[in-house]
């Protein structure tokens, strides 16, 4: 599992270096994305049933906007993913 967990931040690294000319570490850019945060916005709706949820991502600094944007995963909240028709995070 640490084998398949480093591989998978060296591909990471190397998308980041090559698309967003990211300069440093492995280690700075994991700490980097670490700080993009997604917050969860709950809104009650009239009447019963549970709240709405609406997601959005906290203010983030220019370089963390430009990793997000180079790595293809800064709309992934509003756009899940599915995998045959069954979404990851249901």
């Amino acid at each position: 599992m640490c084998v398949l967990g480093y591989l998978l931040a060296a591909l990471v690294w190397r998308e980041a270096r090559r698309k967003a000319k990211f300069r440093g570490t492995l280690d700075t850019l994991l700490d980097t994305l670490n700080n993009i945060r997604l917050g969860t916005i709950l809104q009650q709706r009239s009447g019963k049933g549970r709240p709405q949820a609406t997601y959005q991502l906290e203010d983030m600094s220019k370089d963390e906007e430009k990793l997000l944007n180079a790595l293809g995963v800064q709309d992934l909240h509003s756009n899940r993913p599915k995998l045959n028709g069954v979404g990851l995070y249901t």
